[in-house]
């Protein structure tokens, strides 16, 4: 352990696992935990509450060093696809390095390394920690995104409830694109038939063969069922991921493990109006991703009020928040 605090019931520490940096939250009162991969996107690669594990993590932390959008909660700026790599802002031209295909996926936040501003523990808030990644610090990340923005996490372990708070800040002097996604890989134990789904979705955007977005979304049938809450096992397999455009009043969904008699809960703020739901074929787990933009929101041929495509002015901070608990059915 290199540095830790605690009190009677939480601890927050940081160590060192398979050679990464990595902080934990515990809360010894209902068997909770939160690790946390420094090195790699400051990925939540593990969260347990009241006992039961929610998030799926990877085989080992060395995997996620090449698969750091397949596990845990990686971190997106900016989040989905970008064809070519490129697009128009204010005047200037970006390109982002192409890393899957012909494509830029999911920006570089989410494997470089993040560094630790704070450690707290509290018996009434909790154990949290906090972490900083700023762009200019990453020469080869400030060739093509010439912008001084900083991104502030806190991530806070409280009883049954898990919270995550990212600020950025532009401390530059000209406006940045700005795009933020958080990816998390909800995982679940025994059959897929006893897992349930609920969102509170308004409308659905046409993803077409290529996942880009080029019409305005609609009311659907599938936004009904998830609304009322449907089987995990029969979200269609048609197509690689869905995008959703959420209710104006709520930001909510919800997963009910049957087998294990507990809800999980996820709610996340109005500055994430845009969901991606996607079932992974290498985990036992259902990615809910809260955006704050749409797939290539810069390059999309629709008005910005329709695709979230946004910038952070000089001196601007925006913030990102949401969280996450369980409770058991009959409670």
């Amino acid at each position: 352990m290199n540095r830790g605090i605690e009190t009677m019931r939480y601890e927050a520490y940081e160590e060192a696992r398979d050679g990464y940096s990595t902080v934990v939250l515990a809360d010894r009162a209902t068997d909770s935990s939160v690790a946390v991969v420094l090195d790699i996107g400051c990925n939540i690669i593990g969260c347990r509450l009241q006992g039961h594990e929610v998030i799926a993590s990877p085989p080992h932390i060395r995997d996620l060093a090449g698969r750091s959008s397949e596990f845990g909660v990686p971190l997106l700026w900016p989040p989905s696809r970008i064809p070519g790599g490129t697009f128009a802002f204010q005047g200037r031209t970006y390109t982002f390095p192409l890393n899957e295909g012909r494509n830029h996926l999911h920006g570089e936040i989410r494997y470089l390394p993040w560094e630790v501003t704070a450690l707290a523990a509290d018996e009434q808030e909790g154990a949290s920690v906090t972490a900083e990644f700023r762009f200019d610090r990453f020469d080869e990340v400030f060739a093509y995104y010439p912008h001084r923005v900083v991104l502030r996490l806190t991530v806070r372990l409280c009883g049954n409830r898990l919270s995550g708070l990212l600020e950025a800040v532009n401390e530059g002097d000209d406006e940045a694109p700005a795009g933020f996604g958080l990816h998390p890989y909800f995982s679940y134990r025994g059959d897929i038939e006893q897992v349930v789904l609920a969102a509170s979705v308004a409308r659905q955007y046409d993803t077409g063969e290529n996942g880009l977005i080029v019409r305005e979304p609609e009311h659907t049938a599938l936004c009904d069922r998830l609304a009322h809450g449907m089987p995990l096992n029969e979200l269609p397999g048609d197509v690689d991921h869905f995008v959703f455009a959420m209710n104006e009043d709520r930001r909510e969904c919800t997963i009910i493990r049957r087998n294990e008699g507990v809800r999980l809960r996820f709610e996340f703020s109005r500055s994430l109006p845009y969901l991606a739901v996607f079932k992974p074929s290498w985990a036992d787990a259902v990615s809910l991703e809260p955006w704050s933009c749409i797939t290539d929101a810069f390059n999309a041929p629709l008005p910005s009020e329709a695709t979230g495509a946004a910038g952070l002015k000089p001196g601007q901070r925006r913030e990102y928040g949401w969280t996450w608990s369980l409770d058991n059915l009959h409670d």
